[in-house]
């Protein structure tokens, strides 16, 4: 890892750089409420005070929530042609918690089977990240995702003297060389970024005790009460699944031309919170009740995940718990479910 310094007079001139010669996409305000990733054409279309997006930045474009796999002719001779779209782009001004969540999809679509689809997008991105002001139901300093280690190329922090910039790859330090006039850290710089990671880390006002929780939950999994309680409200919307960066799952249809000579395979987002989600064939559905989805639903966010990886799935966003109309809240029932433990 190479540490750099960006002067703040410096810092338009960079970024309109990457305009030029990139596809850069970056936080805009869309309107007083809301803010999203999209193409942006001058450094002052970014707007870096966002405390949040409703999508995750990284996930829509790595793993669209509709997307075509194959293309198929009929007529003839069988025909399976792989529809796999994917372009250079620079996503700009993504969190650490966002990273980490890009981080865990990159597992999940490279580990048992790798993902044509994802990978090649994953390839052709760079990720440069910047220290986001977080919300208030974010608390990803429990889940240890306030800070990434990997997953970026470049990642930004707004010092008094400028932007403290970590390089973590070769494609990021080319960047900086051929687009910027970053200077190497000083001390000094070094001195400022950690008073800077000391107090951000007190803004995540979020309390949750996740200690032992991945033991700790396996001694209420049967506690049926207990998760009728914590899913009395849940409207089965899956919501917090698909405003989750680190939700993967999909359902796959096939679409035949009306002139039935060809068609196209694609997945779409889907969720284990909607009640469709466990339905087989003859009519049997193994996830009937919500209070049965919902412990799914912490189970793959707590522990499974912990067991495969070694890492929560959970990287504490916090929005499945803005997103969510019943306001049930991941955090609070994390405290819950460890307070149902305690001696």
């Amino acid at each position: 890892m190479l540490y750099k310094l960006l002067k703040k007079e410096d810092y338009r001139e960079f970024i309109n750089n990457l305009v030029l010669n990139y596809g850069v996409l970056g936080p805009k305000k869309i309107n007083d409420a809301v803010h999203d990733f999209v193409p942006v054409s001058t450094a002052d279309e970014i707007d870096l005070s966002y405390r949040r997006t409703t999508l995750p930045p990284a996930k829509k474009i790595l793993f669209p929530s509709c997307e075509s796999l194959v293309r198929y002719e009929l007529s003839g001779s069988f025909k399976v042609l792989p529809v796999i779209e994917s372009s250079r782009a620079i996503l700009f001004g993504v969190s650490a918690w966002d990273i980490n969540g890009m981080n865990f999809l990159d597992r999940i679509f490279s580990t048992d089977f790798l993902d044509d689809n994802y990978m090649q997008k994953r390839r052709k991105l760079t990720v440069i990240g910047f220290d986001c002001q977080p919300s208030d139901s974010n608390f990803a300093v429990a889940m240890g995702s306030e800070y990434a280690n990997t997953g970026f190329d470049l990642f930004f922090t707004e010092l008094e003297a400028g932007y403290f910039i970590r390089v973590a790859t070769a494609k990021g330090a080319s960047m900086l060389i051929d687009h910027s006039r970053a200077a190497d850290a000083t001390e000094g710089d070094f001195k400022s970024y950690n008073r800077f990671m000391e107090s951000y880390r007190k803004k995540f006002k979020v309390r949750v005790d996740i200690k032992d929780f991945h033991d700790n939950f396996e001694s209420v999994y049967n506690k049926n009460p207990l998760w009728d309680r914590l899913s009395k409200s849940c409207f089965s919307c899956g919501s917090c699944n698909l405003t989750c960066p680190t939700c993967f799952c999909f359902n796959v249809r096939d679409d035949v031309m009306i002139n039935l000579k060809e068609g196209i395979k694609s997945r779409q987002w889907d969720s284990c919170m909607i009640p469709e989600y466990g339905l087989v064939a003859g009519g049997h559905n193994f996830r009937p009740s919500a209070s049965n989805r919902l412990k799914q639903r912490y189970r793959c966010k707590l522990k499974t995940f912990v067991d495969k990886f070694g890492y929560f799935s959970c990287v504490g966003c916090g929005r499945c718990v803005e997103a969510c109309l019943a306001q049930i809240n991941i955090y609070e029932d994390i405290n819950t479910i460890k307070k149902e433990v305690t001696v």
